[in-house]
């Protein structure tokens, strides 16, 4: 299944590479002293039956290439994630990207992060399509942050 999830997101990316995002300024920390957070889900089940999650913005700001861009490193402390929904529903067939537009409205994620963990997204199939962030602690596998490398991930 972690197979078929690296390859959905891997053909979202196809043939750009990834890239990370920095969301402070200045020189780049240790790992130790920011959070990172994985900018895509991993697909469990078909993008009929729940949606793939997309981080479009951080705190306001462009979360670099969106599509493109696997994880972003950011201080430690609350921040708002503005997540895209990536799914496939009858109105699509229809009507496209202006349907798609119309009623996929980003979701607001709020959530706190601390020094040195690694968050991900998750999807709950309850009324509101609630969305988390999912803390993975600080040993979690780094290869699980990058779509061409997750399938070869532990514990991703």
């Amino acid at each position: 299944m972690a197979r078929i999830a690296g390859l959905v997101m891997a053909a979202l990316l196809a043939g750009c590479a990834e890239i990370t995002f920095q969301q402070y300024p200045g020189p780049a920390r240790p790992d130790a002293d920011v959070s990172i957070v994985r900018l895509w889900t991993a697909r469990t089940k078909n993008i009929f039956v729940t949606p793939g999650l997309i981080v479009e913005k951080i705190d306001g700001v462009e979360a670099g290439s969106v599509g493109r861009t696997s994880h972003a490193y950011v201080l430690p402390g609350e921040h708002e994630f503005q997540v895209r929904f990536i799914q496939v529903k009858g109105y699509h067939l229809l009507c496209g990207a202006l349907c798609d537009a119309i009623f996929n409205e980003p979701k607001l994620v709020k959530a706190a992060t601390l020094p040195g963990h690694v968050y991900t997204l998750r999807y709950i199939d309850d009324r509101d399509g609630t969305v988390v962030l999912d803390d993975r602690g600080t040993d979690y596998d780094r290869r699980c942050l990058k779509v061409r490398e997750f399938s070869e991930g532990t514990g991703c």
